[in-house]
């Protein structure tokens, strides 16, 4: 499985140095997923596919997770911050509305156009502070925003897992009914522990 998505994913997005680290890291989370399931499977009295399907989805989910955060780092909406200079102007936007609601009360008695003067004013020389403290560290915005991305997505990982897990139960049971799988009862020796 992790063969066909990493050949899926070269096929998509190219094959590169950077693509082929991802593509190993997807695979060697992918076979931790099917160790795990495997000795879960072989320490079990009685197979249970939620928990089969909640032990293994972790590291599918990362390696998911990871491969669409390096797509997203060799994409052209990150890379158009490979050259930034300065913070986009939506963050001024923000400062302004930061100034504003620090500085409204001390501006109670002053006209709207002093209101406005100092709160552009103030707000341009926090953004100039804030471009010339950022500027060593501008070039490193797209690895950082690709990172901000794989955060967002292992925050709301859950909700990916718990689909994945009912999902994975209701399929588990068609192919029990449908008898394209079965469970069978065997006898095993088991080991205990004497002192």
């Amino acid at each position: 499985m992790s063969g066909i998505v990493g050949l899926m994913y070269f096929i998509m997005f190219g094959v590169s140095n950077f693509n082929l680290v991802g593509v190993t890291i997807l695979i060697l989370l992918f076979i931790h997923a099917d160790d795990l399931v495997s000795s879960e499977i072989l320490e079990r009295i009685k197979i249970n596919s939620k928990v089969l399907i909640r032990k293994s989805l972790p590291n599918i989910v990362l390696g998911l997770f990871i491969l669409i955060s390096f797509a997203a780092y060799e994409s052209p909406a990150i890379e158009s911050f490979q050259d930034i200079q300065k913070l986009p102007s939506s963050s001024e936007i923000f400062i302004k509305t930061v100034v504003e609601q620090t500085l409204s009360g001390q501006l109670v008695e002053a006209t709207p156009q002093q209101k406005e003067l100092v709160l552009s004013q103030v707000t341009q020389e926090l953004i100039s502070q804030a471009n010339s403290f950022l500027e060593p560290y501008f070039q490193y915005a797209p690895p950082a925003l690709a990172f901000g991305l794989f955060l967002i997505l292992w925050s709301v990982g859950w909700i990916f897992m718990l689909l994945s897990v009912f999902l994975g139960v209701i399929m588990f049971w068609v192919l029990r009914k449908t008898n394209f799988i079965k469970i069978e009862d065997y006898d095993v020796k088991a080991q205990k522990l004497t002192i």
